[in-house]
């Protein structure tokens, strides 16, 4: 399982998980696009680089949610996947190349207007698995 839904009363909360931090990462970009739109009907067609940048993991992680609501918002950029995945200097800065293509109303029709996580309830904890709780404002 890639993420799960958790109750939330006008948030959208989700639980994302991964083995590895970059499965993690991969994961939380499958949870935005999932509730953006239907991902199914997301097709890689173009690629994308990203680059971010944070204080310490957790600041990536969000940073790195923050960059993907921006993307779609100003480039109209619906990414499915993650290539080249690199999260370097003790998680502080994140490259990779997103796969996916231009959103199009007729075949993306909107689920959930994301607007952008909040720090409210925000973790990530190392279990058996990683394990990241987000709140997300829509």
């Amino acid at each position: 399982m890639r993420y799960k839904l958790i109750p939330h009363t006008s948030d959208l909360g989700v639980e994302i998980y991964g083995k590895t931090i970059e499965e993690l990462f991969s994961n939380a970009l499958y949870c935005v696009t999932d509730n953006l739109t239907d991902i199914e009907k997301v097709e890689i067609k173009m690629e994308k680089e990203i680059e971010v940048f944070g204080e310490d993991l957790e600041d990536l992680f969000m940073n790195f949610l923050r960059e993907l609501i921006f993307i779609f918002s100003t480039e109209h950029f619906l990414a499915k996947n993650i290539k080249d995945l690199k999260i370097e200097n003790s998680y502080t800065a994140l490259k990779g190349v997103l796969l996916g293509e231009k959103f199009d109303k007729e075949r993306h029709p909107i689920k959930i207007e994301l607007k952008t996580p909040t720090y409210h309830l925000f973790s990530i904890k190392k279990e058996d698995i990683y394990k990241a709780t987000v709140i997300f404002d829509v």
